[in-house]
């Protein structure tokens, strides 16, 4: 069984082909990050196939998608995303369209050409990683990044209801706060935070569990799992000062 995983190289990433290896899946690993491709060939020798791509450029996707034509992919996990911190205004046209052309573009272009395929061999699976980002109504202090992942949420949970008869396993994954090296994050969790980060390794075990038993929807972490429920009932305009409050303090982070 062969399964292509986009951002490779970013914790969550590098956990899921860990598990993934383990469960003696083949691997495709595609990010940007040369070394770690090349450690991750050392480590998982010929069960693991590096590709160094910039999925942010239209072009090297399609040249990517060429290359391996020829190949059966059964699952495939789109992992890769970015995101932008800051007041709106501050963060560069360039860089918000770069978010959008990794966390939307990429995504909307793997997905429609591997469901197609794996509609006419009438086999196969898909896995989106967005963020519990993206259930919100908006994302002050991270207005683009929390726009492009409720994309990813509407596009998938209409995927999945179209494919209802097709026999195509689709899920979407939604981690909260995971400890990795995104921004406004750190790799190191104290205090407090250890009830409500979770880690890439747990992301990733629980990505896999779920992927396995046939859910839609996967949601790691207890706390993640019950905000999710009780964000329903809190009016929105709450909502946003909350999420506000808690970018400030990222965004403070990242100014050290």
């Amino acid at each position: 069984m062969n399964v292509l995983i986009t951002g490779a190289t970013g914790g969550i990433g590098q956990a899921l082909i860990e598990v993934f290896y383990k469960n003696s899946w083949n691997i495709l690993a595609v990010g940007r990050n040369n070394k770690i491709l090349e450690d991750l060939k050392l480590k998982y020798k010929d069960r693991i196939e590096i590709y160094s791509r910039d999925i942010s450029k239209e072009k090297e996707i399609i040249e990517f998608l060429e290359e391996i034509k020829d190949r059966e992919i059964n699952l495939l996990i789109n992992g890769a995303g970015i995101g932008e911190i800051g007041e709106f205004e501050n963060i560069s046209l360039i860089e918000e369209q770069k978010m959008i052309n990794i966390n939307i573009q990429a995504l909307l272009i793997l997905t429609k050409y591997f469901y197609k395929k794996m509609l006419k061999r009438k086999e196969g699976g898909i896995i989106n990683i967005s963020s519990t980002a993206g259930f919100q109504v908006g994302g002050p202090l991270m207005c683009g990044y929390y726009a492009t992942k409720a994309y990813v949420n509407s596009l998938t949970f209409g995927l999945i209801e179209e494919n209802q008869e097709k026999n195509i396993k689709i899920m979407l994954l939604c981690p909260g706060p995971t400890a990795t090296n995104f921004k406004g994050m750190k790799r190191e969790i104290e205090g407090v935070k250890k009830f409500y980060i979770t880690t890439p390794e747990e992301v990733a075990n629980q990505c896999y569990r779920d992927y396995i038993s046939g859910k839609k929807l996967s949601i790691p972490g207890k706390i993640n799992k019950a905000l999710y429920y009780i964000n329903k009932f809190i009016p929105w305009k709450i909502q946003l000062r909350n999420i506000k409050k808690i970018q400030e303090k990222k965004y403070k982070e990242t100014l050290k």
